[in-house]
């Protein structure tokens, strides 16, 4: 890691807080060891300009020395950890198109109570908290802070609805004026304030390597997280059910394989972010001569063609654990899966983390059109995961999406070459 000294501080105040920020760092990452590849890439800088510490997408993590000084060295790991994990949550990305400052109190709720349950003990300064907070969205906690459940830091904007019913008296008024917020996500507006030099092809590449490693942590933690699960249990199934049903667990690798790479790559190429005209909405199309602007979403569906014929049966557990690994680093709010072995057997909605336990029904036929062209007539869909081992049949037409065909089958994969879409061979685990 790099450590650079603003020149705004006093030298012997600013060599202190670096060298015990870089002390902490490495004892946030004993502590949280798959934090370890974010902090390799983070830059130190001590920094009077801010009041306490704060993160940039690019991986600047700051710190006023005053302040920084004055912790034990227990909070500045709490610190530490905070700030890296702001990068695996993804707060500067997710806070986009939000009320920036709101999007990162409710991280910060999430963060401490994380932390507070990791460390054993309460966020240092009178830090955010409210138990529980780590098992609820960042929406969910700023719709809580909205009405007054949680305490915000300081004012939150109400919605038109909420404004009238308090002014009208119909609800009791949300809590305000609690004081100053913590503020520590960077945007990418205040950090181009803070480094207006900065080379922004440089800053750029630094953000993608900070997402990659971040995207990576957090898989991490998940992974153990399993492992914990497995460790807990009394006994572990031998098999899953021999019937015309099975149970796809979902299971993460320690690393990510070049294949897994390219999946992460397409999934990110793929995730919709916010639409101009430059690209034509696909709504209404040849219906109207007016040219319409995409929508942004906040929490983008994955649409996902499930081939559940009798030779898929052994291979679903392992790519749906895959993909279920990326759905948080690319931002996935819902995945849309449509099971199909002739006909369609299942069409539903479903929260990414449902995919570690997931019913698959089918294991006739081996037709995937009924799927293929039902996405094809939703001008929504523009892009879709065919997980098959290619022995099927499909439209020969292109579909009006984006098609990865992730092929389990590792002989199929190097010779099948279908007239549209890319092809991902996913071979055998081991």
């Amino acid at each position: 890691m790099q450590i650079r000294t603003s020149s705004n501080a006093a030298p012997q105040s600013a060599s202190d807080a670096a060298r015990k920020a870089r002390l902490t760092l490495r004892m946030a990452c004993a502590s949280l060891p798959h934090l370890s590849g974010v902090a390799n890439i983070i830059r130190i800088v001590v920094d009077s300009r801010i009041a306490t510490a704060g993160i940039t997408a690019a991986g600047k993590l700051l710190v006023n020395p005053a302040w920084f000084n004055q912790l034990d060295l227990a909070d500045a790991t709490f610190v530490m950890a905070h700030e890296m994990l702001h990068l695996c949550l993804e707060s500067h990305d997710r806070g986009v198109g939000t009320e920036h400052e709101v999007f990162n109190w409710a991280h910060d709720y999430i963060i401490n109570d994380m932390l507070a349950e990791e460390f054993g003990r309460r966020p240092p300064r009178g830090g955010l908290e409210y138990a529980g907070a780590r098992d609820l969205s960042a929406e969910k906690i700023v719709t809580m802070m909205r009405g007054g459940q949680i305490p915000s830091p300081a004012p939150v904007p109400r919605s038109t609805m909420r404004a009238a019913l308090e002014d009208a008296g119909l609800l009791p008024e949300s809590r305000r004026d609690l004081g100053p917020g913590t503020g520590d996500v960077i945007s990418l507006q205040e950090e181009h304030e803070l480094f207006p030099d900065a080379d922004p092809s440089v800053e750029s590449q630094t953000r993608q390597r900070v997402r990659a490693a971040a995207a990576k942590a957090l898989s991490l933690a998940k992974l153990k997280g399993r492992l914990d699960e497995i460790e807990a249990m009394p006994t572990v199934p031998a098999s899953l059910p021999r019937d015309q049903t099975a149970v796809a667990n979902a299971m993460r690798g320690l690393y990510a394989p070049p294949w897994e790479l390219a999946l992460q790559h397409w999934m990110e190429a793929m995730a919709p972010g916010p639409r101009s005209y430059a690209r034509p909405s696909r709504r209404d199309a040849g219906h109207s001569d007016a040219v319409l602007a995409g929508r942004t979403r906040v929490g983008w569906t994955l649409h996902v063609v499930l081939d559940t014929s009798g030779s898929m049966q052994r291979e679903i557990t392992r790519v749906l654990g895959l993909i279920a690994a990326f759905c948080e680093s690319v931002g996935v709010g819902q995945v849309h899966i449509v099971q199909c072995d002739e006909r369609v057997t299942r069409d539903e909605w479903i929260e990414p983390e449902e995919l570690r336990s997931y019913t698959v029904q089918g294991f006739g036929g081996s037709d995937m059109s009924p799927a293929m062209l039902a996405l094809a007539g939703d001008p929504e869909v523009e892009a879709v995961i065919v997980i098959t081992d290619g022995a099927i049949i499909f439209p020969d037409e292109p579909v009006p999406y984006e098609v990865l065909w992730a092929v389990t089958d590792a002989a199929t994969a190097e010779t099948w070459r279908p007239a549209y879409g890319q092809v991902l061979g996913v071979p055998p685990v081991g």
